[in-house]
């Protein structure tokens, strides 16, 4: 029984972003709206800890998922070869040196990502938007492109894509923050991406979420290359659902994405909102008897390792944008009009747990859509070390 796993294990390592973004499409291609909403999502993290080596599990189970990752792998062998051809996002699990070195580098970065937001809480949906951006670059059709940091180069070039422009001062932020990373640390912008999108989640009072560190650097020719293409929509809330939701499915993922996506977007933009509202409203006299601005440790203060969580991502936000749409609030997002985002909106509204675990699992696959893993075997890191 033994033999029979572990050649099917091997293939899931070799293929994992293309053959999880392949069962995500297959199953909204040939699933009524509320299978898509309602059952249990197919991202490849679910409830993992991190381990170098890959995932434990039952032998039963084991058998099988791979046969059902290599049957579909096997009835696209046109999408698979070039995968293994044209795919450009490599990870090396060991990029960054042992396990405590890992752990280090995630500080590091995620300690600066919380300077910046404390500093300007605005940047928060940007650099969530970036995160996106950077994985939708994903073709689930040609296993070309996915999130491996040319987002941010291709925001800041001279013609960067209409969608982007708003973009352009997060993307700044990030690409700074890369330079001064480099001084000292070891860090691929594809992982400064990937981490500062978590943390703007995490900010808002979302899970704790799993980061795949070890992706290379960006291939320039391609980023250009799809931006001629014109293939980023607006994520910022006022671009077209139609648009928005062929990007996501381009990459292999599914109007529940669409959904866990804007839902997370619309909490770290409430957060932000209320955060300004305080800066405006309260001051105190410091020690000097000067008035000062209290800024509230949402987002922990500029040194500490974590800073304690705002507000409460939970069902309830579901339940305001349920509302807006009801209303026709122009500040709902167009996305949540199209029936089955708006279906699995009203699905996750009822069950506050199966959101926070959908969203912790689906941001793990957002950020490996494409990934091809090279020297050691998967290795996860939980941004709650």
């Amino acid at each position: 029984m033994r033999t029979v796993v572990a050649p099917f294990l091997l293939i899931i390592q070799a293929n994992t972003g293309a053959g999880f973004a392949l069962l995500n499409q297959h199953q909204a291609n040939k699933s009524p709206t509320s299978t898509i909403c309602y059952a249990n999502i197919d991202h490849k993290y679910a409830d993992l800890q991190s381990s170098s080596a890959l995932p434990t599990t039952t032998r039963r189970t084991a058998i099988s998922n791979s046969a059902k990752l290599l049957t579909t792998l096997l009835t696209t062998t046109t999408l698979t070869t070039t995968t293994h051809v044209g795919a450009i996002v490599t990870v090396d699990p060991d990029r960054y040196g042992d396990k405590e070195l890992k752990m280090a580098t995630v500080n590091i970065v995620k300690g600066k990502v919380r300077d910046l937001l404390t500093a300007n809480p605005q940047l928060a949906s940007p650099f969530l938007q970036l995160s996106m951006h950077d994985a939708l670059t994903y073709d689930a059709s040609t296993g070309e492109g996915g999130p491996d940091g040319s987002i941010v180069p291709l925001t800041l070039g001279s013609s960067p894509p209409k969608a982007l422009v708003q973009l352009i001062p997060a993307a700044r932020e990030l690409d700074g923050l890369r330079k001064t990373l480099k001084r000292t640390t070891e860090i691929t912008m594809a992982d400064v991406v990937a981490l500062a999108g978590a943390e703007a989640i995490e900010t808002a009072g979302g899970p704790r979420l799993v980061v795949q560190l070890g992706k290379g650097e960006p291939r320039l020719s391609v980023a250009k290359e799809m931006g001629g293409l014109g293939t980023y929509p607006d994520l910022s809330g006022k671009g077209e659902r139609v648009d928005v939701i062929r990007a996501f499915r381009r990459a292999g993922l599914t109007e529940r994405d669409v959904a866990l996506f804007y839902g997370v977007k619309v909490a770290v933009e409430k957060v932000v909102d209320d955060i300004v509202t305080v800066e405006e409203d309260v001051q105190e006299v410091n020690e000097m008897g000067e008035k000062d601005v209290s800024f509230p440790s949402s987002f922990g203060g500029a040194k500490e390792k974590y800073g304690k969580q705002i507000g409460q991502l939970d069902k309830a936000i579901f339940a305001s944008i349920l509302t807006g749409v009801k209303k026709k609030d122009s500040k709902t997002p167009d996305v949540f009009n199209d029936a089955t985002v708006a279906e699995c909106a009203q699905t996750y509204a009822k069950k506050k747990a199966d959101y926070l675990k959908d969203l912790r699992q689906a941001y793990g696959s957002w950020m490996t859509l494409g990934a091809e893993y090279t020297g050691g075997g998967i290795l996860l890191f939980d941004s709650n070390y």
